[in-house]
């Protein structure tokens, strides 16, 4: 019996749901991650995603899910390679899109630095991917929070199901930061008006798509066609952030200042990086490039990460920074060189969707990188909070100093700095 609906079904059952009969191939597990026993979590051989070939609509595509049974769907760093693998095989054969079936609470924390570090690669291969031409298109089948409400808001077009909702913070993140006053995340109905499908739907965020297989393979097709170049999709989306905003002006002197032939200088310092903060930072990017002034940028990054509140999910924080990301994916695919140095603090989003799309990441000796502030952590991970502390220092994965991520590979320490 062919299945109606896919929120009921494993991720494979999704997929072959939506595909052909007979057509989906799946890939080779993504690996049981190595970091999880020490936390009681049994570690899975596909880490939460599965991913492969399938034809839908009689089309040849590249195809992965996301299993929220698995940690909330979280990525960690095996998964996000899984999707970035997916992304670089798809530039090798550039007409045959990516399909993402999307399911995820972000970022898994337990493997905080390899994770954001591998889901910002996957971000970048699937921003790159689309530059060359690959259709890249996503559907929410569960809830999508954090950076993969990023990604999801980087491909060429988002459904959700009905039932789902999406944000960058999600509403527990935004109590413990603003509390209860702000949002009270027990409070189903004032949730679902902030990140549930159909309000994202009326924000023009996403497609509103009803849980009815025919439908989404339907919808499916009708995105993988209307698929844009990627620039006029860029510049498109943000012309129509900016009008959702309203007046928006460029990035202000103090953040963004030309440098000697031609590179540009933008400084993401101290404050946190909301929707006009991001927009803002487009609008300058677009306009140092459309006047032909700009043949490299150097990201200096030192900031509280992005805004966390009700008013930056209104906004659209994730869709607003997943366009951001694409800006400066449109920088590279035109040449220009996208540098980042870490001068302080890479926080969150602020950092992932902006400081780690670089094509070259150096961080001062001083330098930290946040996944998450320490308490959100601590309730996430379920540790107490002294031993949290301990581990944000000296810990490999979880440890916040720039050393860690350099030891990952995901910057060097600036010589000057040595």
């Amino acid at each position: 019996m062919i299945a109606a609906s896919l929120a009921p079904l494993a991720p494979a059952d999704r997929i072959t749901a939506l595909a052909d009969a007979g057509s989906f191939v799946a890939d080779q597990p993504a690996g049981a991650s190595p970091d999880l026993a020490r936390f009681g979590v049994v570690a899975r051989e596909d880490d939460g995603i599965v991913t492969g070939r399938a034809r839908i609509a009689g089309r040849e595509v590249f195809v992965a899910a996301q299993d929220e049974r698995f940690l909330r769907g979280a990525a960690g760093p095996r998964h996000a390679r899984a999707l970035a693998s997916l992304f670089a095989h798809a530039r090798v054969a550039p007409q045959r899109p990516v399909v993402l079936l999307l399911a995820s609470g972000g970022v898994r924390l337990h493997e905080a630095n390899a994770a954001e570090l591998e889901l910002a690669r996957a971000l970048k291969a699937a921003v790159d991917a689309r530059a060359a031409g690959v259709p890249v298109v996503a559907i929410a089948t569960g809830d999508v929070y954090g950076g993969v409400s990023v990604l999801a808001c980087a491909c060429d077009r988002l459904a959700l199901l009905p039932s789902t909702r999406l944000g960058l913070s999600g509403p527990a993140v935004v109590e413990i930061a603003r509390g209860r006053g702000e949002l009270d995340a027990r409070d189903a109905e004032a949730v679902d008006a902030i990140y549930g499908a159909p309000a994202r739907a009326v924000a023009g965020i996403a497609d509103l798509v009803e849980d009815d297989v025919a439908t989404l393979v339907a919808w499916i097709d009708m995105a993988i066609r209307a698929a844009e170049p990627f620039e006029a999709r860029v510049r498109a989306r943000h012309a129509r952030i900016l009008a959702r905003l309203g007046s928006v002006p460029g990035a202000s002197p103090s953040w963004i200042e030309p440098g000697p032939q031609g590179a540009f200088v933008l400084r993401a310092v101290g404050g946190a990086m909301g929707a006009s903060e991001a927009a803002g930072i487009d609008t300058a990017l677009l306009a140092a490039l459309d006047g032909g002034r700009m043949r490299s940028v150097l990201l200096v990054e030192d900031s509280r990460g992005h805004e966390v509140s009700v008013a930056a999910e209104r906004a659209g924080l994730s869709l607003v920074l997943a366009n951001h990301a694409c800006v400066l994916g449109l920088l590279r695919s035109r040449g220009r060189g996208v540098a980042t140095h870490l001068a302080g603090i890479g926080h969150s989003a602020a950092f992932f969707a902006h400081g780690l799309q670089a094509q070259r990441i150096e961080a001062d000796a001083g330098a930290r990188v946040v996944a998450m502030d320490a308490p959100g952590m601590a309730r996430v991970l379920k540790l107490d909070p002294a031993r949290l502390a301990a581990l944000l220092e000296d810990d490999p994965l979880l440890g916040q100093p720039a050393r860690h991520f350099a030891a990952l590979g995901g910057l060097t320490i600036a010589p000057a700095a040595v």
